[in-house]
This record gives structure tokens, C-alpha cells and sequence, in this order.
């Protein structure tokens, strides 16, 4: 069986940091072998982001980031999020612009519900391990 390949949304990326009754499980499912994950660098942002606004040390993002393959936020990312039809915030129009750019089969990662309905009619797979931990 191939390498499994999850676009991971800050959604479910943030909760293996923050103090949340999953925080443990997704640890552990993100350990799971044969799984390689990616994120837009927009990840690594959002992270720092709200490490800061927790006062916490940059350093309690690094085991998820450097977990994480960064893919960087180009010109053509943009125009893909752009031609987006249905409604999406800009960032999530941007992760989800990322993972169609990837070329690979992929599966998102998201616990956010408008990103998944946007993800699916976009062709995407979706899975959601906040509710299930099975991929």
C-alpha cells in the first residue's frame, strides 16, 4: 500500500499543540508510519500566530512543523484560490488552493466544516480525525 499523503489545515494542525480533550489522540495519529504530511507555509504562520497570542515559546510549534513539509504560497497559489467559486475564507481559499497545486492524491485534514464542503466539491478527499480518528 502507497505512502499516504494528508494536506493538514491549521484546524486540526493547532489542536496538537493547544490544550484540547484530542490533543493526545491526534499526537498519536499524526505518528501513524506511512503518512507524510504537508501544509501551505501559511501553517507555519498561523502557528507562530497563536503561539503568541498564547504567550507561549515558539519552540511548542516544532515538533509539528518540522512534522510538516511546507510548500510555499506562489503566484499561481494564488490564482488558483482566486477561481474558487464557492465561499471560503481567504486563508482556507489558500490551504485549499495549496493542496489541488499538489498534484498527488491527497486527503485534507480539516475539522473546519466549510472548508470540507468546499474541499468536496472541489474533487478533494477529505478526512476529519478531530471526530474520527481513522483516516
Amino acid at each position: 500500500m502507497p505512502d499516504a499523503l494528508i494536506y493538514l489545515d491549521s484546524s486540526v494542525a493547532l489542536r496538537t499543540i493547544l490544550d484540547v480533550p484530542e490533543r493526545k489522540r491526534l499526537q498519536s495519529w499524526m505518528q501513524v508510519p506511512g503518512t507524510t504530511f504537508a501544509s501551505s507555509r501559511l501553517l507555519r504562520t498561523e502557528v507562530i500566530r497563536v503561539l503568541r497570542r498564547d504567550d507561549r515559546p515558539l519552540a511548542d510549534g516544532m515538533p509539528l512543523l518540522d512534522r510538516v513539509g511546507m510548500l510555499e504560497i506562489s503566484r499561481e497559489t494564488h490564482t488558483v484560490a482566486e477561481s474558487i467559486e464557492r465561499h471560503v475564507k481567504t486563508l482556507d481559499a489558500l490551504h485549499l488552493a495549496t493542496a489541488l497545486l499538489i498534484g498527488d492524491p491527497v486527503t485534507v485534514a480539516t475539522h473546519d466544516q466549510t472548508l470540507k464542503t468546499v474541499a468536496g466539491h472541489l474533487g478533494l478527499n477529505i478526512t476529519d480525525p478531530v471526530e474520527s480518528p481513522s483516516r
